[in-house]
């Protein structure tokens, strides 16, 4: 039984598994195992602090030993918390956005609390459909990985639930912020590359418009001028732009979705990049998935990648990949699980003032690299 400020109690009965019966074991019986009264078996399940570390210990004892598994609905209603996070996602099928997860999850199963993956795929109705019931179930608090929609977000917020971004902001100053550090990622890869003689590098990006993409072409231009080259507007390619001139796409492209059509771009892509009358030696990609999809069209044309022409993408899985890509890293899983704790903070104090942090990338050089050809 829970009891209220105003001494209002609340009683829970939860199945448990006692000693393999079908005994239903309930806050009372906990209590008097324990030696405790009712209110501090709830002030444990609570995590409220005024309970002495020896008596939380003898509770908690007490709950193993008769298989106590608190009532959530009964929790939420004296907590008024859901015990639920939402994270907004815009494409499941992308290997550091499910990185990202994985690390905002460690986070918070130690605290108890579920990650509810809600997948926009960068559709605005979706996304504001995913927010409403986040909304409507009073979730703890969202993490949000891009947007097509700020004002959404803005919403939530406005609904009194804490809310932090990943890599994009979304221009709200009571959101906190975690990104990596783009310009500087993209000057390691050109840095790479220059190093191996690359004088010709192109760019194949999803778009240039996006937060992310364009801080990634500042930092390629800049590493570029450092090494006194000059980068080629030819060579500067937007795959959204592209596919939306062909009508398959009406926002940001997931090229996971839309395979046949990314597969017949691409390949069209490097045919004519290296057709030009000075063609690159070196490609960089600002994902994984079109640096995938430029090796497939190079091995269609009898080319090797890292001999014929060198790729470098974002965040490849080389795990699975084939040749092993040499690709920027960013710290996925940590930037999921430093999201989680600031998420934490708000939830703890509500007027925890909000904070961004940057973190650094990494290059990890594989087998799609290689000296300039002459």
């Amino acid at each position: 039984m829970f009891t209220g400020k105003r001494g209002v109690s609340v009683a829970i009965a939860c199945p448990a598994t006692n000693q393999g019966s079908d005994v239903v074991t309930t806050i009372r019986d906990v209590a008097k195992r324990a030696g405790v009264s009712h209110t501090t078996v709830s002030n444990v399940m609570n995590n409220i602090p005024k309970v002495s570390e020896e008596t939380r210990q003898r509770v908690l004892q007490a709950m193993a030993d008769l298989n106590f598994e608190p009532n959530m609905a009964a929790r939420s209603l004296y907590t008024k918390r859901s015990y639920l996070v939402g994270y907004m996602v815009p494409a499941i099928t992308n290997e550091f956005f499910m990185n990202v997860a994985r690390g905002a999850e460690r986070v918070l199963y130690r605290e108890g609390i579920g990650l509810f993956l809600c997948d926009t795929t960068l559709a605005a109705d979706r996304e504001a459909d995913y927010l409403r019931r986040l909304v409507r179930h009073r979730v703890d608090g969202i993490i949000v990985n891009y947007v097509a929609n700020r004002k959404t977000v803005h919403d939530a917020v406005r609904a009194g639930i804490p809310v932090v971004a990943i890599e994009s902001p979304v221009g709200e100053p009571k959101i906190s912020l975690v990104e990596v550090d783009n310009a500087g990622a993209a000057m390691l890869g050109v840095e790479h590359l220059a190093d191996l003689g690359h004088r010709q590098i192109g760019v194949i990006a999803i778009d240039f418009e996006s937060d992310v993409n364009s801080e990634r072409l500042r930092g390629f231009q800049n590493g570029l001028k450092l090494h006194d080259l000059e980068p080629r507007p030819e060579m500067l390619v937007s795959l959204s732009s592209l596919l939306k001139e062909n009508g398959y796409f009406d926002h940001t492209v997931d090229l996971a979705r839309s395979p046949v059509a990314a597969h017949r771009e691409f390949s069209k892509i490097v045919e004519r990049l290296l057709g030009l009358a000075d063609p690159p030696t070196a490609l960089f990609c600002f994902d994984y998935q079109s640096a995938v999809l430029v090796i497939r069209s190079l091995a269609e044309l009898g080319l090797t990648p890292g001999k014929h022409l060198s790729v470098v993408g974002f965040d490849a899985p080389n795990t699975v990949c084939v040749p092993r890509i040499t690709t920027v890293v960013q710290p996925a899983a940590e930037m999921g699980a430093i999201a989680a704790e600031l998420l934490l903070e708000r939830v703890e104090d509500p007027n925890a003032k909000p904070r961004s942090l940057r973190l650094s990338a990494q290059l990890t050089a594989g087998e799609t690299t290689g000296p300039a050809r002459r």
